[in-house]
């Protein structure tokens, strides 16, 4: 029986009381008559029915430990003697009763206007939109809970009867498991195999040393480390040494690059993979080596974290230059490997990049002629562009690649076969690719590209991804394709020409990027009849282009040391994102520059929004690539590229999104380059 309850009955007993004893005494003295007996009793009736609601209505509002509604009183004695927390709370989370034990965890105790977000941060919609099975998590103090919310309804409006389950000691097990749970990581000596060629002696010295780090940085972890080959080696830690290892920016790579090695000092560079994840021993070292070999896929120096919880892959390090790697044996087995699948194939498609240049034609024209000298129908999903214009015209007018170049759009999927063999060159980044929809419709993929991979994973399955980020471009992978799959004598000297065009813009004429491979490249060029002249000669400006440029030159200023921006005004829009690119390695020549970035709007917007372009250019001491990462971009060490709207913007920029204008896409390149470690120390 509730408070109000009890009231009222000793309200109407003192009334009945009182009213008997009056009429008694009215008795005595004068013989009522019926008329003031029937008004004596109305009167009682009155006073009982109008004290009875008052108390009803206005009675005692305490709600500290008082009893809950009488919707909820049924169990109110069990809730109150159990040793488990329970406590009622209205919609809004406001504490209406609860019971002893719950005061007990309650370490600043129950007030008046104490609520349930106000207690420990957990709001009654949370609340109530968890499992029922699970319940929701909150904290108070120290104590961990699972609480359960059953809400009710009564003639008062709906509470809410909450029940806390202690799971403190749950949570500790669980972050103790969770603090040892065993990390796999691979670790090599970045190419330790060419190191042993010649110099075994000066090798084996430094390589001891490197022995001597690492067994050194995992015993500051408490882990464990082995070597299983040459320069290769796996290590064991727990998970709780990780947030350190990055709060450091795994220094160890750091420290690795003091020791070298030779008459040149040749640094000893590091490649990690981890394995950030749970599962069995052979999952983690599953994880570990496919994070190895994204590293590697990454130019090497760097370490990559991969997990099974859906995150993105996270990158350290990778500010050194690649060490070249490509040879002729690896492009033999490259062909050796791509072979089987183009005979297999009912027809080849060939795709680049969007806004193709020099480099992507000649590559694509390359795999072409492998594949038509294998008898199969081959396509180049390639789109004339300004940058293109005189290779391409050449091509369209060259015996046997006239009918092969391809417009591409949503009404010619019936042209793809089911057995249709798909090759991806020059490019490795989805967002990017000339018709990003073909790779739905096709049986295989074969990517073969030299920038830093994008991702560890692309939306489609590919049988052979070959991303060689040592290589100066993809016409000097080609090329050496080329040499070991035909005889010499088979290239014409317009095809020749046009490889040795492709590898002369990456590598601006031979002066960045080049190894041993792109000058045996450029050499099996000249013998099938390439002239560096002839090949120069697809590289002319015409004169409003040669004015775009000096304009966007002429804007150059100084951004942090060694990193110069160029920025032209909206109103100077560039024809295409070539004119950018010049003007960052004109910029590069300049004394003091590290790094030159180059932003202009181009004269075409895309879905209405403007189109923004960014080339940025390196003298090798800065990661170029790292830094236009951050924008959406990519490219190789020292040269990258992004193009940015406003649909792209918002996936890089946190805040509101305002129609992008020239200073706006140089905020935020500056935001980038801000965020990014980046100079070698």
């Amino acid at each position: 029986m509730s408070k109000k309850a009890k009231l009222v009955i000793i309200y109407c007993v003192i009334c009945t009381v009182v009213f008997i004893a009056a009429f008694t005494f009215f008795s005595y003295t004068n013989k009522p008559s019926p008329v003031f007996a029937a008004v004596f009793a109305l009167i009682y009736c009155v006073f009982v029915a109008l004290g009875s609601w008052l108390i009803t209505k206005f009675g005692d509002a305490s709600t500290q430990n008082s009893a809950p509604p009488k919707s909820a009183r049924s169990v109110t004695n069990l809730l109150a003697e159990m040793k488990t927390p329970a406590a009622v709370t209205d919609t809004d989370g406001k504490f209406i009763w609860h019971n002893n034990a719950f005061s007990d965890i309650a370490e600043e105790g129950i007030h008046k206007d104490t609520t349930l977000e106000g207690l420990c941060g957990l709001t009654v919609k949370a609340l109530l939109g968890n499992d029922t099975k699970q319940g929701a998590f909150a904290r108070i103090g120290d104590g961990c809970f699972r609480v359960f919310g059953y809400p009710q309804s009564n003639q008062h409006g709906r509470t809410i009867t909450t029940l806390w389950f202690d799971v403190s000691e749950e949570e500790r097990y669980k972050t103790k498991l969770e603090n040892e749970r065993l990390i796999v990581a691979y670790v090599i000596i970045d190419m330790a195999d060419n190191f042993l060629s010649g110099m075994q002696e000066k090798y084996s010295e430094a390589a001891a040393d490197v022995t001597k780090l690492l067994k050194g940085w995992a015993e500051q972890y408490k882990g464990h480390i082995r070597e299983y080959d040459n320069g290769k080696y796996i290590m064991m830690f727990y998970a709780d040494c990780l947030p350190s290892m990055k709060r450091s920016g795994f220094s160890v790579l750091t420290e690795a690059k003091k020791i070298t090695f030779g008459d040149d000092a040749v640094p000893m560079t590091l490649s990690i993979g981890i394995a950030d994840c749970g599962g069995t021993v052979a999952d983690k070292c599953a994880l570990a080596s496919s994070a190895m070999s994204f590293a590697l896929q990454r130019g090497g120096d760097q370490v990559v974290i991969k997990n099974d919880r859906g995150s993105k892959d996270e990158f350290y390090g990778g500010l050194s230059k690649h060490d070249p790697q490509l040879t002729g044996l690896n492009a033999r087995r490259l062909v050796l490997q791509a072979t089987p699948l183009i005979k297999k194939a009912g027809s080849v498609l060939i795709m680049g990049h969007k806004n193709a240049d020099f480099d992507c034609l000649a590559s694509c024209m390359g795999i072409a002629k492998i594949c038509m000298s294998l008898g199969k129908k081959t396509t180049i999903l390639v789109k004339d562009n300004k940058n293109i214009t005189r290779p391409y015209a050449m091509l369209k007018e060259t015996p046997g690649y006239k009918d092969i170049f391809f417009d591409f759009d949503r009404d010619d999927f019936d042209m793809i076969e089911s057995d249709s063999l798909l090759f991806i060159m020059d490019v490795n980044n989805p967002a990017i690719f000339e018709y990003p929809e073909v790779t739905n419709h096709v049986s295989s993929v074969i990517i073969i590209d030299h920038h830093r991979m994008f991702s560890s994973s692309f939306p489609f399955e590919t049988r052979i991804q070959y991303i060689e980020p040592s290589a100066s471009s993809a016409s000097e992978i080609v090329a050496q394709m080329l040499e070991q799959f035909f005889p010499s004598g088979v290239l014409t000297a317009d095809e020749a020409n046009l490889l040795l065009a492709g590898i002369q813009l990456d590598t601006n004429s031979f002066t960045r990027d080049c190894g041993a491979g792109t000058y045996a490249a450029a050499q099996y060029l000249r013998r099938e009849g390439a002239d560096a002249s002839e090949a120069s000669s697809f590289f002319t400006l015409d004169k409003r282009a040669f004015m775009l440029e000096l304009k966007l030159e002429s804007t150059m200023r100084m951004y942090k040391e060694g990193y110069a921006i160029c920025a032209a005004d909206d109103a100077s829009a560039a024809t295409d994102p070539a004119t950018a690119a010049r003007a960052a390695e004109t910029v590069l020549k300049l004394e003091g520059v590290s790094a030159s970035f180059a932003v202009c709007r181009m004269n075409t917007d895309i879905n209405g929004e403007p189109f923004y372009s960014i080339s940025a250019r390196s003298d090798g001491s800065v990661n170029v690539q790292l830094i236009l990462e951050r924008l959406g971009g990519g490219g190789h060490h020292s040269n990258a590229g992004t193009q940015l709207t406003t649909g792209k913007i918002v996936s890089v920029y946190d805040g509101p999104i305002p129609r992008p204008d020239v200073a706006f896409v140089v905020k935020l390149l500056e935001k980038a380059i801000d965020a990014t470690p980046n100079k070698e120390e």
